[in-house]
């Protein structure tokens, strides 16, 4: 069971072709360490454009909105997201860049967010690796929630907050992975630490998904009816979202 989970396969494949390209990047000398810390970091406001369009397909085809006019009331939950999330990453934006301020050169104090942003943006390898970042999110979302159409299990509040799981989860790895960065300067091995770090959680994530037996497997057997199960299931497929 183990091994569908953490070994490449048809459900993964992009997940480690993500951090296999990461790792030859870094070893050939065509990105920076820095570059790996904050693309991954740059992956919150990646994963919040998919998450709007999760809610815009969960309002428009989803089955769970179309009584009682509560279709046409949800579409205001996508301004809202996008206030509450953009709020979310800006805080985010200075905490992070506060924290990094003396380590990395061009970076000013945590509220030049604009200056920092122009200056990380540009850094070695930065595009390369925020398109296969964007790319490994679009095989997610093709795959765990378009294909399966699974948008039309859920309604748009159901949804509303779970890409904050993710990213808790994410940035915990960020900035464990920052503290060898700032702390030990030990740029290659922050980078290198943090791309295992995040491997078998993306993994994780991943084999969440809705026809994958091992995740089945693992939720049949801590269930304790075939309710409980389909129940227990639902709920984690809701938080990997």
């Amino acid at each position: 069971m183990l091994k569908k989970v953490f070994f490449p396969n048809s459900t993964n494949y992009y997940v480690w072709i993500n951090s296999l390209l990461m790792l030859l990047l870094l070893a050939v000398n065509l990105a920076e360490p820095i570059t790996i810390v904050f693309a991954y970091f740059f992956e919150t406001i990646i994963i919040g454009i998919f998450h709007i369009l999760k809610l815009w397909l969960v309002i428009t085809k989803g089955s769970s909105n179309k009584q009682n006019g509560k279709r046409s009331k949800s579409f205001g939950l996508i301004p809202f997201f996008i206030f509450h999330y953009g709020m979310f990453v800006l805080v985010q934006s200075i905490f992070v860049f506060s924290f990094f301020e003396s380590s990395v050169p061009g970076i000013s104090n945590g509220f030049n967010i604009i200056h920092n942003f122009g200056i990380l943006l540009n850094e070695k390898g930065m595009g390369v690796i925020l398109t296969s970042i964007f790319f490994t999110n679009l095989a997610y979302f093709y795959n765990n929630f378009l294909a399966n159409e699974k948008f039309r299990e859920y309604a748009a509040d159901e949804i509303f907050f779970r890409p904050y799981v993710r990213i808790f989860i994410q940035q915990f790895v960020v900035v464990f992975a920052g503290f060898f960065f700032v702390v030990f300067s030990a740029a290659y091995a922050a980078a290198v630490l943090l791309i295992f770090l995040r491997l078998p959680v993306d993994l994780i994530i991943v084999s969440i998904e809705k026809k994958s037996p091992a995740f089945d497997a693992t939720m049949k057997k801590y269930s304790k009816s075939h309710d409980h199960f389909l129940q227990m299931k639902r709920k984690y497929q809701e938080f990997s979202e």
